[in-house]
């Protein structure tokens, strides 16, 4: 799920630190961390709070800092340079060649600029205050994935309505489906026993082949299945399933359903069932692609 939080803080002596949090869609927990200079040590912190906080998701933590550190300061060595300009001026008249040595020139020398940095608050001291402004940013962001997570949770439930109101028009319609099955049947066995050419009573081979026709279109224990897997399903999205994984769960569940409805759109050769089981299918579909959100 997505999300963002951003925090600012005083830090000790001078300056301020803000923080950034972002975090998208991604199938595991993948956190990306950008720490000033010096705060390297504390990235194990960070990745330990954002684990705490979160399950899975891209997230990048932005850390940065204005006025916490005294600027450098740049000496440029006058003496040293001289020193360089009156041996290359000699070694130019000597070379004959024209013109003279340019400042450019000089500064590019070894030495002759320096950059001294100069020590302000240590990393260690800056941490603590740059922690909490970690855990209210977080607070942040996890208030907002919990957010998308209660509107993901209503179209997650709006969803399973559909596959209900799916599952009663087919349950309702398998009776007639399976009448027009055994009347086609009657149909094709009476014209090959015709087109053969002989006398034979038809009644017991078409009993038979009907009892046999029933049997290959019962479709109650796939019914059953799929009023158990909304039951699971519901549960799932309230949150009683397996905490670490949920999105997992409603994967897996996902695909129990097609299981299950590909053997209705196969048992029953219905066009108004087959209807119905495309229809079920796009939808199993689209909660496959909400549930690779749901943490």
């Amino acid at each position: 799920m997505t999300g963002f939080g951003r925090a600012e803080t005083d830090l000790p002596g001078s300056g301020r630190a803000a923080v950034e949090i972002r975090s998208v869609n991604h199938r595991f927990l993948e956190v990306d961390c950008r720490l000033p200079e010096g705060f390297q040590a504390f990235e194990e912190s960070v990745r330990a709070m954002m684990g705490r906080a979160m399950n899975r998701g891209q997230v990048r933590v932005s850390v940065s800092l204005r006025g916490a550190r005294e600027p450098a300061t740049v000496v440029f060595q006058e003496k040293l340079a001289r020193k360089y300009h009156h041996q290359l001026e000699g070694l130019r008249k000597r070379l004959k060649i024209p013109g003279g040595v340019s400042l450019e020139t000089l500064l590019g020398l070894p030495q002759v600029v320096t950059v001294t940095e100069r020590n302000g608050a240590s990393a260690v001291s800056l941490w603590k205050p740059v922690e909490r402004a970690v855990s209210q940013a977080l607070a942040s962001a996890v208030k907002m994935r919990r957010a998308e997570g209660g509107r993901l949770e209503k179209a997650l439930r709006q969803r399973i309505e559909i596959f209900e109101d799916l599952t009663g028009r087919i349950r309702q319609r398998v009776p007639a489906a399976q009448a027009e099955l055994r009347k086609r049947l009657a149909e094709r066995i009476e014209t090959a026993l015709q087109q053969a050419g002989k006398e034979i009573p038809a009644g017991e081979i078409l009993a038979r082949e009907a009892a046999a026709q029933v049997q290959a279109t019962d479709v109650n224990e796939e019914l059953e299945r799929l009023a158990s897997h909304f039951v699971a399903l519901r549960s799932a999205v309230a949150g009683r399933a397996i905490k670490s994984s949920p999105g997992r769960t409603l994967d897996f569940l996902a695909q129990e359903l097609q299981r299950e409805v590909n053997t209705l759109g196969t048992k029953l050769r219905d066009p108004e069932i087959s209807r119905w089981v495309v229809e079920f299918k796009g939808q199993i579909e689209k909660m496959r692609e909400q549930a690779a959100n749901v943490e």
